[in-house]
């Protein structure tokens, strides 16, 4: 029927944002995203974020502290 679920749930999202204020970088991802930053001119980089993955032992006891669930197709 339209508009009714018939197979597992399977949705998600995913964002990833950079606000760079004067010498500052706000970094600020949710999801599959992560966030890197080219410094010394291209010849290293800089991890901004960590991913918000639900088989991270930390992520899955915030999503489910907040009374989310954690489904797996």
């Amino acid at each position: 029927m339209p508009g009714q679920q018939t197979g597992p749930e399977r949705s998600g999202s995913c964002a990833t944002v950079v606000m760079i204020i004067n010498d500052v970088a706000y970094c600020i991802n949710v999801g599959d995203s992560r966030v890197i930053m080219s410094v010394d001119a291209g010849s290293s980089i800089a991890v901004l974020s960590r991913d918000h993955k639900p088989d991270d032992e930390q992520e899955k006891v915030r999503i489910q502290a907040g009374g989310g669930k954690i489904y797996r197709t």
